[in-house]
Parts: structure tokens; C-alpha cells; sequence
């Protein structure tokens, strides 16, 4: 499995997103690592290029849904359908 992880924009926060991304290395998985404070086009993009098969994202600002909705919705316009799409931070309920 081949995942790109990343904070979300306007987020600093990358505790979280490093504890997913070394439980996903130490499980056997190929990790692209964005690192914090990404838009959702820099995310969306990396994934299809690097032909990932998850996304996973933190967010601890408050504009997380619309967020999660752009990525998703960049992921379908771009061929990337197929992408799962795991999200999580402070508060963050997805659609």
C-alpha cells in the first residue's frame, strides 16, 4: 500500500499526522510524507502522481469539511476515484 500523508492548510500541527505516518511504515506501507500546512491541490496532485492508493490527512482548522470535500472532489476530476481518503484532528467529522 502506498499512502501520501499530510496537515491540511493553515494547520501547523503535525503531531498526529507523524504517529499515523510511523504506524503506516512500521505496518509495511510506502509513505509519501507531505508534511504540514498543505493545500488540497498539493496533496491531490502528489497522490496521482505517486499512483497512492490512500490519503491520509490531519486537520485542526476549522474549515476541515470543505477541505475534505475539495480533495475528494479533485481526486474524482483527476482520475483518482479509486483514492480512499482518511481524515482526523481536533473536532474533525467528515463527510
Amino acid at each position: 500500500m502506498r499512502f501520501v500523508t499530510a496537515t491540511s492548510l493553515f494547520d501547523g500541527h503535525d503531531a498526529s499526522i507523524n504517529i499515523f505516518r510511523r504506524i503506516l511504515q512500521a505496518s509495511g506501507a510506502e509513505v509519501i510524507h507531505l508534511g504540514h500546512n498543505r493545500t488540497a491541490r498539493d496533496i491531490v496532485q502528489t497522490a496521482l502522481q505517486e499512483d497512492a492508493h490512500a490519503i491520509a490527512i490531519t486537520s485542526y482548522q476549522g474549515g476541515h469539511d470543505e477541505f475534505f470535500r475539495y480533495v475528494r472532489q479533485l481526486l474524482d476530476d483527476g482520475g483518482g476515484d479509486h483514492i480512499k481518503v482518511f481524515g482526523g484532528g481536533g473536532g474533525t467529522i467528515l463527510p
